[in-house]
């Protein structure tokens, strides 16, 4: 008794067994078909095909994005637009690092009238510049809560930090 006992707290044990008990319930599939004996390499070429197809999916989406996510303004600020270059330093995200940072100035109808606009800012500082594109980048890949969290403080911040520069 105490030899079952002792199988049953290993915590693998306790996963499959819950497991198997949960599709029983769930999906009326009776255990006789939990017996059929599978082939080791079997299973080790379908975790492997599926480790290989979520890489294969996060370099397409990587690849996506440095092709498409070419400008963006950030916090209130003027839009910025750049390009992607391959870097091999250790300052760089995904192996890209944005370059070439111009500012797309908004489109006047006449070029006569002045036109004064309160609310947009330029940021000046290109470092953080930068690494306020590398993070966005990291979160349009990854897009889980906490970088989206995180980006959407930091945009916060910038606004505020901007209008508290122009007052």
């Amino acid at each position: 008794m105490n030899k079952l006992l002792s199988i049953l707290n290993n915590p693998i044990v306790g996963a499959v067994m819950t497991l198997i008990g949960v599709l029983e319930l769930l999906f009326k599939i009776p255990s006789i078909y939990f017996t059929y004996q599978i082939s080791l390499w079997i299973i080790i070429l379908c975790v492997g095909l599926i480790i290989l197809l979520s890489w294969i999916y996060k370099r397409a989406k990587i690849k996506y994005y440095i092709k498409n996510y070419t400008s963006d303004a950030f916090g209130g600020s003027y839009t910025y637009k750049w390009q992607w270059i391959r870097a091999t330093n250790g300052y760089n995200v995904y192996g890209y690092f944005p370059d070439r940072i111009e500012v797309v100035e908004p489109a006047k109808l006449n070029p006569d009238i002045k036109v004064i606009d309160c609310a947009h800012h330029y940021i000046n500082n290109k470092d953080l510049l930068q690494e306020y594109i590398m993070l966005s980048l990291y979160n349009k890949v990854e897009n889980t809560k906490q970088t989206n969290l995180f980006v959407c403080q930091m945009h916060e911040l910038e606004a505020h930090y901007s209008k508290q520069r122009l007052l």
